[in-house]
């Protein structure tokens, strides 16, 4: 096991249709993401103080401390609830208005004190949200009071509810304005059929949304023109009306929700409406439903100085983020020990799971039997991407991973704050800045982008990037770039000499034998055709680590040397003088590469 830094604490799907091979494909062809090389250039209980319009507080310099600075804090939670006794509600059988019911019902009671943990609102039949109820009885760091359905939460807990909203799945709209509007009374959404029910219990009907706008669009608008000052947390979160997960957190932080996606004919206004909150805090939720559809969402959120934090799929939050809140995080330094100098002699291939900015990753994918699970773990060196965020929403599940590392296992922070290009960022530097800084604070070593301009050392994204690392303290050990190969060296060295690993995967879904085949082919290549190390991005959603443990160990028997990322980065070489800024040489030994989709001269336009 790897000394795991950290204070004494207190004991109190579906797979997302990311598909980066069509983001890949968009790019390449459309040159959008090229595009922007024109414009780079623990809390207390209740309200958190939001940060300011345009940028967060300037956080001190980074320290691996597992001590989160405020300053981050707040630009993702207006409200940290403590534990309480809990509440387990079953509602693996409920209906989807139930499931919405149960799920505004747990933002409201778990504002101030966590005490309604859903049990059967995971999609997998409750194994997930039994695992980590079952892990956090065994740490001590809750303790169940009671088990019921909703018709008995709602028996335990009518009397913290100011009342409730009226919404019909008719017109799904409504759905998300009247969580908006119960968010800021402290309300529950209820049905039409569940109005009888719920007026029996002594509840009064605050506002019926039912009947009131012809379409989302206006919806949103009016409930924005009504409640905006009004919203504690000034982020928004789009999600789709019938969806019940992350709308506990919505109306526990009380900020708005809406709903839109690219190709839409309200996704213009709809992003008008996002645009008028500050850009500090992320968006949560999701903005695609495919990969041709996230370039342009994504892409239009960073031309608007935004990121997002994908919570979508990811249910209790309202829960976990109050489990283990009020101590120091666990940190994850990944120290790469007498690593021997990396030889063309030699086969040397990283590899790293993906997809960890979205925190359903740390809940559900990686803790199976199959991946962080599996006892073939610490077999093989491997990355596990994730999101730094991860330890601000869900602070015990980020612990859990940085204290059962083995020394094969190297937790990669990704992308920072959030999801975004941060090159089409108006200004990237508080979002650079702030990521490195709660990077750093965990102890995360290296860092991973997928910013396709990163792909060539003379990219101007670099100066950002590397100005923010060096700003905050926590210079990277070295940078993944990408999930796919959009071209440039395989390695290189930054303008800086920082060390880069250009991902070599071809699709992002290809599987664990393309993999193979793709190892294989290094293998036969000479020295002086295969790169000094090879970087594969392994898609989190559809492989496993007991598949590439099998798959890996009969090439490792033949001579290839697996590393984890910060192991490669100590076994590269060392820039032998400044490199030039202007220079796109590639170090030694790298595979002459297409550098992909040139620049164009005209900023694109991210619109529906």
């Amino acid at each position: 096991m790897p000394t795991t830094t950290r204070p004494p604490r207190r004991r109190d799907g579906r797979a997302t249709r990311r598909t980066r091979a069509l983001l890949g494909a968009a790019a390449a062809t459309t040159g959008l993401l090229a595009a922007s090389v024109v414009v780079a250039g623990a809390t207390p209980a209740g309200p958190v103080t939001t940060a300011a319009s345009g940028g967060a507080a300037t956080p001190a310099a980074a320290v691996a401390d597992g001590v989160i600075p405020a300053a981050i804090v707040d630009r993702y939670l207006a409200r940290r609830p403590v534990v309480g006794s809990v509440t387990v509600v079953d509602v693996g059988g409920a209906s989807a208005g139930d499931r919405i019911l149960a799920a505004t019902l747990q933002g409201v009671v778990n504002r101030s004190t966590a005490r309604i943990y859903l049990r059967g609102a995971d999609g997998q039949g409750g194994t997930v949200d039994q695992y980590w109820l079952d892990r956090y009885v065994d740490e001590g760091l809750v303790s169940v009071g009671a088990t019921t359905d909703l018709g008995g939460a709602l028996d335990a807990f009518a009397g913290e509810v100011a009342g409730f909203v009226v919404a019909d799945a008719a017109e799904p709209w409504t759905i998300n304005a009247a969580t908006s509007i119960a968010g800021v009374h402290g309300a529950v959404v209820a049905m039409p059929d569940q109005i009888a029910d719920l007026t029996g219990r002594g509840l009064v009907q605050l506002d019926d949304t039912r009947g009131r706008w012809p379409d989302a669009a206006t919806a949103y608008a009016a409930v924005d023109a009504t409640y905006h000052d009004q919203f504690v947390y000034q982020g928004t979160t789009i999600l789709r009306p019938d969806q019940h997960n992350s709308r506990d957190f919505a109306v526990q932080q009380g900020g708005p929700v809406v709903f839109t996606r690219p190709g839409q004919s309200d996704f213009d206004a709809v992003y008008d409406l996002v645009d008028g909150y500050p850009s500090a805090h992320p968006v949560y939720g999701y903005v695609s439903d495919d990969g041709a559809q996230e370039i342009v969402a994504v892409g239009r959120l960073a031309q608007m100085g935004r990121f997002l934090v994908p919570t979508d799929t990811t249910d209790n939050i309202s829960f976990h983020v109050a489990v283990g809140a009020s101590a120091a995080r666990a940190t994850a330094p990944s120290p790469a020990g007498d690593v021997d100098p990396c030889s063309p002699d030699d086969v040397n291939v990283v590899l790293a799971f993906s997809d960890g900015d979205n925190i359903r990753i740390a809940q559900s994918q990686y803790r199976t039997a199959t991946r962080w699970g599996s006892p073939a773990r610490g077999t093989l060196p491997l990355g596990w991407s994730m999101g730094p965020s991860t330890a601000v929403l869900l602070p015990a599940i980020w612990d859990s991973y940085a204290e059962t590392r083995t020394d094969a296992d190297q937790l990669v922070g990704i992308m920072g704050l959030g999801y975004t290009y941060a090159a089409l960022l108006p200004d990237p530097s508080s979002y650079l800045h702030d990521g490195f800084v709660l990077s750093g604070a965990l102890g995360l070593a290296t860092y991973w982008s997928l910013d396709v301009l990163l792909n060539q050392p003379s990219a101007p994204g670099w100066a950002p990037l590397l100005d923010a690392a060096d700003a905050a303290g926590a210079p990277p050990d070295g940078v993944l770039v990408n999930y796919t190969n959009f071209g440039g060296p395989p390695w290189f060295w930054a303008p800086d000499g920082t060390k880069v690993l250009n991902s070599q995967t071809t699709l992002y879904e290809s599987g664990v034998p393309a993999l193979v085949d793709a190892i294989e082919a290094l293998q036969a290549a000479t020295p002086g055709e295969r790169p000094l190390v090879a970087f594969f991005s392994v898609t989190a959603w559809n492989a496993t680590l007991d598949e590439l443990a099998a798959a890996m160990a009969p090439l490792a028997a033949q001579g290839v040397r697996f590393l984890t990322p910060s192991e490669a980065f100590a076994c590269l070489p060392d820039a032998p003088v400044p490199p030039s800024t202007t220079s796109t040489a590639a170090p030694t030994t790298s595979t002459p590469q297409s550098t992909g989709a040139a620049a164009v001269v005209a900023t694109p336009t991210f619109a529906g």
